[in-house]
């Protein structure tokens, strides 16, 4: 056991009964839905807020349960310091309101961190969160093919969010295709691969085409089946580009043109992001960039343009949390990607027991998700979008129960 994993449930030791652990749960994949398929925007029931019932919901178990500890890990802390570090800009910001509305949606993200790390604690509430948050990655798939390449609103107004969301969970189609043995199973996990697929395609966005390819290259890579990997790879390559098009392969050629368009404008964006951190090396504030930007923007552009975003999440950190919030947000990476280790060796050690190959294939998926993710974020100013932060929640989690936590 892990010296920083003091969480247990041996004995129920919290007042939460195990009745009580089956509606937190049920609640929790309810906040997926609402927050990512959002039925409020197709549904008459938008006035209920239900985004903000789900989370009020979440946040009433935490409290009542008495065992918010029981979230306690290394990344938590971190995400927790992160959101202090938002906190302390609000009163020196130059907008004082972006920079609190940015806190509050941090604030607003722990209900489900901290729910998911306590009440995700058995293997099979573990497959069941996997296996809903791709049915949802299909639900919002089927949409953008229906609607253009975009999805229902919030995070995916634009295309390119979207094809973002779609990058993060496409591998752990992949990777449980590769894992599982049931047929049924296998089939509905190859058929969510190849749509998820199709709506990158799609939205046409060349940023969620790099991520694409990159998530491929390195799921191919970390692949234990390379020949069969390369023959699906090969196989989805092919059915996407006859999906696409000429189009498609046109527009996709002008991903890596930096000298026109919005190629252009985000390397004249990214110039102007440089030159404010260097000015700030302890940052502006939670979306203030685009408040400072006119300060700071080139000759490139030929008019003021206040509200611009840095459209990179690299160039959104540096400029808005300095040094510091540099040094937190890679502080969080090393320790997913350590816990992401620790369970693709789980096959190697005599602890990892009979599901170490469930937390090998489960390791691997998110490796290839964090590559998707990080390059199509490259492009995206994304920082502050809930994909990383909750599977960070979901990968701690899934740490604890590879680690033997009594199943519930």
């Amino acid at each position: 056991m892990n010296s920083d994993s003091t969480y247990r449930t041996k004995g129920e030791q919290n007042s939460v009964t195990r009745e009580n652990y089956s509606k937190w749960f049920f609640f929790i994949l309810l906040y997926i839905f609402i927050d990512y398929g959002r039925p409020q925007d197709l549904l008459p029931i938008g006035f209920l807020r239900p985004g903000m019932l789900s989370i009020l919901i979440l946040t009433g178990f935490l409290i009542s349960s008495g065992n918010i500890r029981a979230a306690d890990s290394k990344q938590t802390r971190y995400i927790l310091v992160f959101t202090c570090l938002l906190a302390a800009y609000i009163p020196f910001a130059r907008n004082n309101f972006f920079a609190y509305q940015t806190t509050k949606t941090m604030v607003l993200y722990l209900p489900f961190i901290l729910s998911t790390i306590i009440v995700v604690n058995s293997l099979v509430r573990l497959k069941k969160l996997v296996d809903f948050i791709i049915m949802t990655m299909v639900y919002v798939t089927i949409y953008c093919l229906t609607h253009g390449g975009k999805g229902s609103g919030n995070y995916f107004t634009d295309e390119n969010d979207l094809s973002l969301y779609i990058n993060t969970v496409l591998p752990f189609c992949y990777f449980f295709f590769l894992y599982e043995k049931n047929r049924k199973k296998k089939i509905a996990y190859a058929l969510a691969l190849a749509l998820g697929i199709f709506g990158v395609v799609k939205s046409f966005s060349r940023g969620g085409f790099l991520g694409l390819i990159f998530m491929i290259a390195i799921a191919w890579l970390v692949s234990p089946k390379k020949i069969v990997s390369l023959l699906i790879i090969c196989m989805l390559g092919f059915s996407a580009y006859m999906y696409g098009g000429e189009r498609y392969k046109a527009e996709m050629a002008t991903s890596t043109d930096a000298e026109h368009g919005t190629g252009k404008a985000r390397i004249e964006s990214w110039k102007a992001a440089w030159r404010m951190a260097l000015d700030y090396p302890l940052g502006v504030g939670g979306n203030n960039f685009q408040v400072r930007f006119p300060e700071y923007q080139t000759d490139y552009f030929s008019r003021g343009m206040w509200g611009r975003v840095a459209h990179s999440l690299w160039f959104t950190l540096l400029p808005e949390l300095g040094v510091v919030g540099v040094y937190i947000y890679l502080s969080l990476l090393f320790y997913n990607l350590k816990d992401i280790f620790l369970l693709k060796n789980l096959k190697k050690n005599t602890e990892g027991g009979p599901n170490a190959e469930y937390f090998y294939y489960f390791s691997l998926a998110f490796l290839a998700s964090f590559a998707g993710f990080f390059v199509s974020a490259s492009f995206l100013s994304v920082l502050y979008y809930p994909h990383y932060w909750y599977l960070t929640a979901i990968l701690v989690a899934g740490k604890r129960v590879a680690l033997n936590l009594e199943p519930v």
